[in-house]
């Protein structure tokens, strides 16, 4: 090994220890916020809701509780079975890429020189692809099933673990409005102190992403904060609105 294949070396693992492309948590971020910004604005929805039909504090908690888990075990194992029916999808579709493999080799062989030629390789080059890739079966298979399906088996691991960090993140910030009615703050500042709390949230939510992504510190705030307030307004003026269209009296 030559000195500059050993700095090389040395300089890719430095690279990968430092893991520039974002954090390891990435794999995880759509889940957690997914899960996060519909427990945030569900759950504040029905604050907002409740707050704009003046009903008791008591209607806040159970409705809002009710929410909470109904709908985060059921975006939970929504997640979940999505992920599983993909994963059972893929080793489906890997089967029959290996079965046709070994029915028909020299077919699947030029799908593989098809595939590399359409990328720009040609001539001996070409061929040496084509004999490096189909010298071994669970390569090839990979290869079929990433240039004929574009898929990759990664896409759809771990379902069930998704499907509880969605869960986890949608019960952790879906709780977040109904802070100040479980800690029985006073009636005249619940309403205000819950929309202060579930703004403090969906901007941590968004700093959450960002930082995970590596996007601008702002973008991922900005963006969250913005649906999650709309969401909020809607539902504040739909149950203002029922009150004085059904009469409620508090």
């Amino acid at each position: 090994m030559t000195q500059h294949h050993a700095d090389l070396q040395q300089a890719l693992a430095a690279h990968e220890e430092a893991d520039i492309h974002g954090s390891r948590l990435r794999e995880y971020i759509q889940d957690i916020v997914l899960g996060g910004n519909d427990g945030i604005v569900t759950t504040f929805a029905v604050v907002a809701g409740t707050a704009g039909a003046r009903l008791p504090s008591m209607v806040v908690i159970i409705l809002g509780l009710a929410n909470l888990l109904a709908d985060g075990i059921s975006m939970g194992a929504g997640v979940y079975v999505s992920l599983k029916s993909e994963r059972d999808r893929y080793v489906r579709l890997r089967k029959e890429e290996a079965q046709e493999i070994d029915d028909d080799p020299e077919i699947e062989r030029e799908e593989v020189r098809r595939a590399f030629r359409q990328k720009g390789f040609s001539g001996e080059m070409l061929e040496n692809v084509v004999i490096t890739i189909t010298a071994d079966r669970e390569r090839w298979v990979d290869a079929m099933m990433h240039e004929e399906h574009g898929l990759a088996g990664s896409e759809h691991e771990r379902p069930l673990l998704k499907g509880f960090m969605t869960f986890c993140s949608f019960a952790f910030f879906g709780a977040i409005p109904l802070i100040p009615y479980l800690l029985q703050l006073p009636e005249s500042i619940q309403f205000e102190s819950a929309l202060v709390s579930t703004t403090l949230a969906l901007i941590l939510l968004g700093v959450t992403r960002s930082t995970v992504t590596r996007e601008r510190i702002f973008k991922g705030p900005l963006e969250i904060v913005s649906i999650g307030l709309v969401c909020a307004a809607v539902a504040y003026g739909v149950g203002a609105a029922l009150r004085g269209v059904f009469g409620i009296v508090t």
